[in-house]
């Protein structure tokens, strides 16, 4: 309704007072802080007030500077309109505006245009006062885009509208079903080498992991998992040899398998195999997924159980083993450069060799791309405070996944 007034206003040519144009500028990613600004050419305009279009009870002062704005015509065909706003005094009167920001920060934040007659401003004659919608034309909203121009006394920006799409590409990233595009740990919170955040991978680079526990206080737990999308948990853990019987949910049980020719068996440091190892037992290692009575043999196509890994802190007087399958390969965990690493041994004979990217290891917390792998991460439950990296079977489904494929989508051909 109060646009209505000032649009007749104008239309009648019989306007009391001139247009004034006020411009606000979202210095955050919420728009909360803002700096207000209008032009300042006329000798009778410094600093003038306007309530505030979203809280009519918020008076905004607008402080007055030299500038020019042109391009915000309204185009009905063709291109959007790209304005180009141009302020003076860049180093004291423009700069004391956007506080701690530099020009270049400014990039992508939102600028409200808002217009009015003059009369309407506070403490003139028709001042609408507090808590009353201000009168004034429609507001318009502009994304900064990108500097035009630059110099140590003036700074432009050429605007664009929100629905301005002109030119880019869709889809702007691939839409992948069930695989997550995310740099795994790309934008994890305090990096230790790199700051700087790729995709929206938020997981820790030593995969720790602040859960409250019941007195509310933050426990850390390391959170390590295979591509498998498998819990790998140190080597104290407790285990129980299980042969048969009923299993308990979330409890940890081992099972053996002999080497032998036709099976699995142990390579040599060369990468050849080690007949000689063949008749040696080797543990498999389970976690329960239900109270079960008769679960059956633990194995990994038994939806009773999750395989479990486990992983040693490096020691250059133990012996690490590879197998023809590298399921059973062994893990170590290791600090350097301030970062404690989940790494899994390629080659028998690892432990001559410090863990890192060589020809014996690899990294061993790697993301497997999928939901479950997300899941296994941000929604780990502990089993208890006392057991820092042990979880439970049954995922936290309350908190929200970074996950960056799409699952809702179905493959189109």
């Amino acid at each position: 309704m109060t646009e209505k007034i000032a649009v007749k206003e104008v239309q009648a040519l019989e306007e009391e007072s001139g247009i004034i144009t006020l411009y606000e500028i979202a210095l955050d990613a919420t728009g909360s802080s803002r700096a207000y600004l209008t032009r300042g050419f006329e000798a009778d305009l410094t600093t003038v007030q306007m309530y505030d279009f979203d809280n009519n009870s918020q008076l905004n002062t607008y402080t007055a500077i030299p500038m020019t704005a042109e391009g915000f015509e309204r185009k009905s065909t063709g291109t959007s309109a790209r304005p180009v706003i141009t302020f003076a005094n860049v180093l004291s009167d423009f700069g004391t505006a956007i506080g701690s920001l530099t020009p270049d920060d400014l990039i992508g934040k939102k600028l409200y245009r808002r217009r009015t007659l003059k009369k309407y401003l506070k403490g003139e004659s028709a001042d609408t006062g507090s808590g009353n919608t201000p009168v004034e034309f429609p507001r318009q909203i502009y994304i900064i885009d990108r500097i035009e121009q630059e110099s140590p006394v003036e700074i432009s920006f050429e605007l664009t509208s929100p629905f301005d799409v002109e030119g880019l590409v869709l889809p702007y990233r691939v839409v992948g079903n069930n695989v997550c595009s995310w740099v795994y740990q790309g934008a994890a919170p305090n990096k230790i080498n790199n700051n700087t955040d790729i995709g929206g991978c938020t997981w820790s680079e030593e995969s720790k992991y602040r859960i409250p526990n019941s007195s509310g206080v933050d426990i850390v737990h390391q959170v390590f998992v295979n591509q498998d999308d498998e819990y790998v948990v140190p080597s104290g853990t407790s285990f129980t040899t299980y042969s048969s019987g009923a299993v308990t949910k979330d409890t940890y049980y081992k099972t053996t398998t002999t080497l032998a020719a036709t099976g699995v068996q142990r390579l040599k440091k060369d990468g050849t195999v080690d007949a000689s190892a063949n008749g040696t037992t080797v543990n498999n290692y389970w976690q329960a997924k239900a109270n079960v009575s008769s679960p059956g043999t633990p194995s990994d196509t038994n939806a009773n159980f999750d395989r479990i890994r486990i992983s040693r802190s490096y020691n250059s007087s133990d012996t690490y083993f590879a197998y023809t399958e590298d399921r059973y390969n062994d893990y170590v965990h290791y600090t350097a450069n301030g970062k404690n690493e989940l790494w899994k041994v390629t080659r028998t004979g690892a432990e001559d060799q410090t863990p890192g990217f060589n020809n014996y290891y690899e990294k061993g917390d790697v993301c497997g791309k999928r939901l479950t792998s997300c899941s296994c991460r941000f929604g780990f439950r502990p089993l208890d405070s006392t057991q820092a990296s042990t979880g439970s079977t049954t995922k936290n489904t309350s908190v929200s996944l970074p996950f960056g494929g799409f699952p809702g989508a179905r493959k189109f051909k």
